[in-house]
């Protein structure tokens, strides 16, 4: 990985960063919940993103969450795939 770069972004072959997509475009798609699961224990659970801003993006979502299992903060977070 190079240096300066995002871990919770996506870059292309030039290296230029992927725009991820927001609470926002979520919600204007009708998903309103995200999937967030812990590294640590395997928990899994779906969050609501009603509490967050319009315009964040989906992956900075994680570092605001904690682990409701094990209290990690070791948690990644990707769109809702069940609720389709």
């Amino acid at each position: 990985m190079r240096r300066g770069r995002n871990p919770r972004r996506a870059y292309d072959e030039d290296g230029r960063e992927i725009a991820p997509p927001s609470v926002g475009s979520a919600r204007a798609q009708g998903e309103t919940t995200i999937s967030a699961h812990c590294h640590d224990c395997c928990h899994h659970a779906i969050v609501s993103t009603d509490r967050f801003p319009i315009d964040m993006p989906i992956p900075d979502i994680a570092p605001r969450l904690r682990c409701s299992a094990c209290g990690s903060k070791h948690i990644g977070v990707m769109m809702d795939m069940e609720a389709h």
